[in-house]
């Protein structure tokens, strides 16, 4: 068993259920947190984590340990000072992703740190699992094989391996073992960005989400499935999942649209229609955008986020951000398109007090009123 697996025991009693600013005396079940009639409630970044290839990787570039980029105290410090309240973990799942499907210790003794740490800094978090049993960390850059790394590392074997799909279900109840109960997971997303539309047309996702959710129910009754479609968390596929079926679900989106804007290169003159940057309620009684961006250099950025979260508020639906820097400084230097603390020009790597976007991040996140 992995160090701290009992830690069930030693977390605050009744840490299942939060206390919402103002009713101390009432407290309410985390589901609440989703609720969009009342919210939105979450607003913060997502954390984008993956395990360390060192062949490719080496030891420097994501830091020295089994998961990067290392992720600072005084990061996560800065993004609740900013206002938020809410990091969604993006991160590796708990089981190696090659056989022996096994618990990995390095693995769950990172998360549960991590986890801790956002918690103590009065950040929820949201635990989802890019990787897993059968699907490596390169089936998000399945289009680019033998560029920054060789093809062969790309695995996709869970769509097609009832026995991997087994240890998707294990390792979850393993996951939802060690975090039941504890005061800031606001939720649990099963899979980040399902493909099994671009992998396997006729694989059933939503029947495997469903086989998840169950996983995680069998050891934790209470902590929303934040359940997102196929097509990379892609809302045309929304309709397919029977969210009804699972206790305290929400549908979790990612929306990038559109996308031809949001990526545009620094050289790219992209022009911005304000009804392109709203982002209309599905049909879902809880839905929530779990992933969102801008490149920072894109013109008018700023005003894209700022009409994009205010439809977000009128629909009452959380979100984050991608992404808040880590704060490990190798890997920032060369990732930074979506730093939102860089500014406009696409050549500065220092951070700048008066950001545009940093600042239209400030006026939403500062309506945040809840902590773990």
């Amino acid at each position: 068993m992995v160090e701290g697996t009992d830690r069930r025991g030693v977390l605050i009693g009744g840490a299942s259920a939060l206390l919402l600013s103002g009713q101390r005396s009432a407290p309410r079940p985390k589901i609440e947190l989703w609720n969009n009639a009342t919210g939105p409630h979450l607003r913060g970044a997502v954390l984008p984590q993956r395990r360390v290839y060192p062949e490719i990787d080496g030891v420097t570039f994501l830091g020295p340990g089994p998961v990067g980029a290392p992720v600072s105290d005084s990061s996560l410090h800065e993004l609740a000072d900013a206002g938020a309240n809410l990091v969604v973990l993006s991160c590796p799942g708990l089981f190696r992703e090659s056989e022996p499907f096994e618990p990995d210790p390095q693995i769950a003794n990172w998360l549960v740190a991590l986890v801790d740490r956002c918690t103590a800094q009065g950040l929820f978090t949201v635990i989802g699992f890019r990787t897993g049993p059968g699907r490596s960390e390169f089936t998000f850059h399945r289009d680019n094989p033998d560029d920054w790394f060789p093809a062969f590392m790309i695995d996709e074997r869970v769509w097609q391996a009832p026995e991997m799909q087994r240890a998707w279900a294990d390792m979850w109840r393993y996951t939802a073992r060690l975090f039941a109960g504890h005061q800031g997971v606001a939720g649990y997303v099963p899979m980040v960005e399902p493909n099994a539309s671009h992998i396997r047309s006729q694989f059933d996702w939503p029947r495997f989400a469903l086989r998840l959710a169950a996983a995680i129910r069998d050891e934790d009754s209470t902590t929303p499935i934040l359940i997102s479609p196929d097509g990379y968390a892609n809302r045309s596929f929304a309709s397919e999942l029977p969210l009804e079926t699972v206790p305290n679900a929400v549908l979790f989106l990612h929306d990038y649209t559109p996308y031809d804007y949001t990526h545009a290169g620094p050289e790219n003159s992209a022009t911005l229609n304000l009804q392109d940057a709203e982002i209309a309620p599905p049909a879902a009684r809880r839905w929530a955008v779990g992933e969102f961006g801008v490149r920072r250099w894109v013109p008018q950025a700023d005003r894209f986020l700022d009409v994009r979260l205010r439809s977000l508020e009128a629909s009452g639906a959380n979100s984050a951000i991608f992404h808040w820097p880590s704060g490990w400084h190798e890997y920032e230097r060369v990732e930074n398109a979506w730093n939102p603390l860089l500014g406009s020009d696409p050549a500065n790597s220092s951070r700048l007090a008066d950001a545009p976007i940093l600042a239209v991040l400030r006026q939403h996140w500062s309506r945040n009123t809840i902590r773990p």
